[in-house]
């Protein structure tokens, strides 16, 4: 298992521990934030180390609660900020836990002193106020432990739905990579029987991408136009010789033509128009990106593509291939 196998591995023990922890309030909040800020550094979640050093030592008086990112709705919905007002509470989760204990303290210690028969009216009159003021004191102590109790509680909230989210989040990932577990397979193994010599560009593209310059991601996508152009050599060799669509239309099938022998090779293992029309038009999204950057850089004029931009087209690159491989191997009739 690679290193950050272990730490996603790590990651989802923590998390279960962590909502464990806060479902059965097994320790102290102090421990339950330490636990947090673990699953925090293991996600690499910058924001939520941010927002949990504060829950663990308070909030400076004029905090900024957007430098919480993507953190600043877990102190939202658990009442620590309250953007109608503009107002929020300040002090850390376990000095709000100790003022808890401390109302709870004050709630069951407080005992009604006894009154004893009353022979006057101005005893009587005291022994009334003297009443009222204990009823005062212990109904003030109930709002006090009922509304930091409260607070506490919606605090823990927040923190809990922390955890799920980080724990559903591993869970997508583990999904995710099932699922592009078995449609990597399904691509190589195409690959290997159909168009072996595709396997030297993805490694290529690879290499190039993990560059991650300018010039690099350029030439991964220029790459991935070559891939395609490779892949459609090996299964809809070019020939002077037009192909005719499900149409009726001639096309043009010679070398530089890989589109329309991508199109002809997958026109003929589908008897679907719906799904002929699909793949054509992912084809086409896939190929006017690749073939505009191919085109500029033939005339030499600079390409600005982002690594956000050079990821998502070699996916869909990909991803096209597994379009490919699921395809029948027989030809069927379109007819």
């Amino acid at each position: 298992m690679t290193n950050k196998g272990t730490r996603i591995s790590e990651a989802r023990s923590v998390a279960v521990l962590l909502l464990e922890d806060l479902e059965t309030s097994s320790h102290s909040i102090d421990k339950i934030l330490m636990r947090a800020k673990r699953l925090a550094r293991l996600m690499r979640d910058t924001d939520a180390q941010l927002w949990l050093d504060c829950e663990t030592k308070g909030y400076p008086a004029a905090f900024n609660f957007k430098s919480l990112g993507s953190c600043r709705v877990y102190a939202v919905s658990s009442g620590r900020l309250n953007e109608v007002e503009g107002t929020f509470r300040a002090q850390s989760l376990t000095e709000i836990e100790a003022s808890v204990y401390g109302a709870q303290i004050s709630l069951d210690s407080f005992s009604p002193v006894a009154v004893g028969a009353v022979e006057s009216f101005g005893a009587k009159n005291a022994t009334e106020m003297m009443l009222n003021n204990q009823l005062k004191i212990q109904r003030t102590n109930k709002d006090t432990y009922s509304n930091i109790k409260a607070l506490f509680v919606s605090l823990i909230a927040g923190l809990h739905n922390y955890a799920t989210d980080m724990y559903l989040a591993l869970e997508l990932g583990d999904a995710a990579q099932d699922i592009f577990e078995s449609a990597r397979q399904e691509i190589d193994g195409f690959v290997r029987a159909n168009c072996p010599k595709a396997a030297e560009k993805i490694v290529a593209i690879n290499e190039r991408i993990a560059d991650n310059s300018v010039e690099s991601r350029t030439a991964a996508l220029t790459s991935c136009r070559r891939l395609l152009m490779t892949v459609a050599d090996s299964l809809f060799p070019a020939s002077t010789t037009d192909w005719v669509d499900s149409k009726g239309k001639p096309r043009k099938v010679g070398e530089e033509q890989y589109k329309n022998r991508l199109l002809a090779y997958m026109s003929e293992r589908t008897s679907s128009s719906s799904n002929e029309a699909i793949l054509s038009s992912e084809l086409e999204f896939i190929a006017a990106r690749l073939d505009a950057i191919y085109e500029k850089t033939c005339k030499g004029v600079h390409v600005d593509v982002t690594t956000q931009e050079a990821r998502l087209a070699v996916i869909h690159t990909y991803l096209f291939l597994g379009e490919i491989a699921l395809l029948p191997r027989e030809v069927v009739s379109n007819g």
